[in-house]
């Protein structure tokens, strides 16, 4: 029963800390480069749906490959 309970809770605060990390550190430098690189098309507005885990992904895309080309 402890181990249900501790899980919950993991999964909640791991859950929450991924929101707010993940999408409100990466949303808008996302928001930025994807806007530039499709010369305004995509995102939407925020009104608008669109994927918005995929716009926050883009800047760990956009820092790794500026890594690895960096470390090349």
């Amino acid at each position: 029963m402890l181990e249900a309970i501790a899980e919950f809770l993991f999964r909640v605060v791991g859950q929450f800390v991924f929101e707010v990390v993940f999408y409100g550190l990466f949303y808008w430098p996302g928001w930025l480069i994807l806007r530039v690189l499709t010369l305004g098309k995509y995102p939407p507005p925020l009104s608008e749906p669109h994927n918005r885990y995929f716009v926050s992904g883009i800047p760990l895309i956009v820092l790794l490959a500026g890594v690895t080309i960096y470390f090349a």
